[in-house]
């Protein structure tokens, strides 16, 4: 194991699929996955002990790659990407993208860097081919279709809303034998259900300023099947009419793949929660055994125990509920109206007792009529335990944590504000990145995990933070 990698990191690192490798500060390449063996055509003793000889190309990029690394040193975490022309060993030209981030200890400074590739061969290509067609579409448009019916991205090309082309890759995306299957019927059709508010607010947003930008869906085939699809649209002249082309590409599998770095997430907290909630039931169980022996000693019946047993076992049964959210398998993402204060209270009578044991207050301050935002129950209780439990991992000598729900016209704001050692301004820009965290241990995974629920469900996160002064996360979501 590298001397700065975790189990979890090394884990995420092998399972990825997006080439990565990991290099010295030195300009070594220490470690390679094997989706960067796939995508370079060579294997990790090659690529980790330099190229051969006679592989020019892959000697080429190997060298740029450590040049890059090594000029990343002096700059902030991120470096801007950097393309590089590479001929595989099948005698294909790949163009690659690649991010390097820089690994820092707070006292030590920079340990390595962490490089990951993106092949934008096909999107670069594909770029590069619909702005020569489109300039010429008037004059070749069979050829345009011809480009088209070729490209292994699924392409629709749609009027109105209604879908007047597919090529043979998009018939394979939705389940469809043949394109009379899928011409004429309108894109609400193929969209799920979920997704027609998103699929409106594009149509409203093209009809005001003229862009349309890329979008994720999930698609439904049309044989039932689901689809979780992300692509972008161009607006051309097609058949003498203005039309707008959909690319799309199949994420269904990577979108899995993220749920299971999620649920292997919320394993991890339900097991850090487990100690606590022990306490927590353990101190019902106590006052029902006590009552049940006062029930056993009593000449007759006495109605205020019994009250206090079926309360007793209430509170058991809401913990551990709470628990098992956390811990069973996320099932479809059935999105509706949810009440955050609710959802808030539910998290505080989980956590209350981990708070105790650090001498922590957790103290909010809610409205007096319930608020809603539209989103998924579960995950956006993965968001606040996650928001709370890093507060309490940073604050060592006790204090308190505040809850604020702000209704502000259209959104609604929850701000966590804790008391702990706060964050540099490096430090915040890197949250959310993969393998960056400022505790001792830990992957970075979760923030990570809570950034990306909360884009999921059309809302941002704001972080405040004075070292020594304490910590404030803004999350701003839809309201209804």
């Amino acid at each position: 194991m590298l001397p700065y990698s975790t189990p979890n990191h090394d884990f995420a690192f092998e399972q990825s699929v997006i080439g990565m490798a990991l290099v010295s500060l030195d300009g070594t390449i220490l470690k390679v996955n094997s989706a960067l063996c796939d995508l370079l055509g060579y294997s990790p003793q090659e690529l980790t002990a330099g190229a051969p000889q006679e592989e020019n190309s892959l000697r080429e990029l190997l060298n740029r790659v450590i040049q890059n690394a090594r000029a990343a040193q002096g700059h902030q975490p991120f470096v801007p990407p950097v393309e590089y022309a590479y001929r595989h060993p099948s005698d294909r030209e790949l163009y690659l993208s690649a991010r390097f981030s820089v690994d820092h200890d707070p006292e030590r400074g920079p340990k390595g860097y962490l490089v990951q590739f993106e092949d934008r061969t096909l999107l670069r290509q594909l770029m590069k081919q619909l702005e020569q067609k489109e300039q010429k579409l008037n004059e070749k448009e069979n050829s345009f279709l011809q480009l088209l019916e070729e490209l292994p991205l699924s392409v629709l090309i749609t009027k109105k809303g209604i879908v007047h082309y597919v090529n043979s890759a998009a018939l394979r995306l939705v389940n469809a034998m043949h394109s009379h299957d899928v011409l004429g019927i309108s894109t609400d059709v193929i969209v799920d259900a979920s997704y027609h508010q998103a699929l409106m607010k594009r149509r409203a947003t093209y009809a005001e300023s003229g862009e349309i930008g890329s979008v994720d869906y999930l698609i439904r085939c049309l044989d039932g099947q689901e689809k979780m699809v992300t692509g972008f649209t161009l607006i051309i002249q097609y058949e003498g009419e203005k039309a707008a082309v959909g690319i799309f590409k199949d994420i269904t599998e990577q979108r899995m793949e993220e749920d299971r770095v999620m649920q292997s997430e919320k394993l991890t907290t339900a097991g850090q929660l487990a100690a606590g909630i022990a306490h927590e039931i353990r101190n019902p169980l106590t006052s029902i055994n006590g009552f049940v022996k006062l029930l056993r000693s009593a000449e007759r019946s006495n109605e205020l125990y019994f009250e206090i047993i079926e309360s007793e076992l209430k509170r058991i049964e809401l913990i551990v509920n709470e628990l098992l959210v956390l811990s069973k398998p996320q099932g479809a993402h059935v999105s509706g109206p949810i009440d955050v204060s609710a959802i808030l209270d539910q998290i505080i009578t989980l956590m209350k007792v981990q708070a105790a044991l650090k001498n922590i207050e957790i103290i909010p301050h809610y409205p007096l009529v319930p608020i809603y935002v539209q989103g998924e129950v579960n995950q956006l209780k993965q968001v606040f335990i996650n928001l709370l439990k890093n507060a309490m991992e940073a604050m060592n000598h006790g204090g308190s944590i505040t809850l604020d729900i702000v209704h502000s016209g259209p959104e609604v704001q929850i701000i966590v504000q804790d008391e702990g050692v706060g964050m540099t301004q490096d430090q915040i820009q890197s949250l959310g990145q993969p393998f960056f965290t400022t505790k001792d241990t830990g992957t970075g995974l979760g923030l990570m995990i809570t950034k990306n629920i909360i884009h999921n469900h059309g809302g941002t996160m704001n972080v405040e933070s004075t070292p020594d002064h304490g910590t404030t996360f803004t999350i701003h979501l839809p309201a209804l």
